[in-house]
């Protein structure tokens, strides 16, 4: 049984989820944000990679199909429940211990700023076992490290199954590295995050 789960099935409590996609990822994250139930109010971290020298317009476009608040966050900006954060075009966004958001400009990693693997693994560090990584649709391999460290600190990965992804890359490069939870079509993973959100399905902390 996994150390998320307890004899009864139930849940322990997730505070923080974070997203990785790449190419197709924008018509994806839509699909995901459209399945998820009100009653989801986990705070959410896409690390989606987009062109870096202009305004991406992301959240603008994603808060037409979520119930949840849409943004990119600011240095030193706080996580909240209810939204949904997109990581800013040419910046490395990291979450620090006092969870607060950092915004960084260093070097790119894989040729990638924002890079998956950095956000997964500040985030890994700071909500170890209360934190589920997702990796979705990309042409590179991007987040196949940050997945092992997520499952170093007793997290949670979930996969979007290769066969539905626009690029497989991505998600062969997670199972790949880490021995993942789950390898789920994206309706699925929307269902999963769902049920992590369920204050019915949480065990008492």
């Amino acid at each position: 049984m996994n150390q998320q789960e307890c004899s009864s099935g139930l849940i322990k409590q997730v505070e923080c989820v974070v997203i990785g996609a790449s190419s197709g990822g924008l018509d994806v994250l839509i699909k995901l944000l459209q399945a998820l139930p009100v009653h989801y109010q986990i705070p959410t971290v896409a690390i989606l990679h987009q062109r870096p020298n202009r305004s991406s317009g992301v959240p603008d476009m994603l808060s037409k199909y979520t119930h949840m608040t849409v943004q990119e966050p600011e240095d030193k900006q706080g996580i909240e429940p209810g939204h949904f954060y997109v990581a800013p075009p040419n910046y490395h966004l990291l979450i620090d211990p006092d969870k607060v958001f950092s915004l960084s400009i260093d070097a790119p990693l894989n040729f990638c700023r924002p890079s998956i693997d950095m956000a997964f693994q500040s985030a890994a560090e700071v909500y170890r076992e209360a934190l589920v990584g997702c990796v979705l649709t990309g042409a590179n391999s991007d987040g196949g490290q940050g997945a092992r460290y997520i499952k170093d600190y007793n997290g949670r990965v979930l996969v979007q199954n290769p066969k539905q992804a626009t690029v497989d890359s991505m998600p062969l490069a997670a199972i790949a590295a880490a021995d993942v939870d789950d390898i789920l079509d994206i309706e699925d993973i929307a269902k999963r995050l769902a049920s992590f959100g369920d204050p019915a399905e949480r065990i008492p902390s």
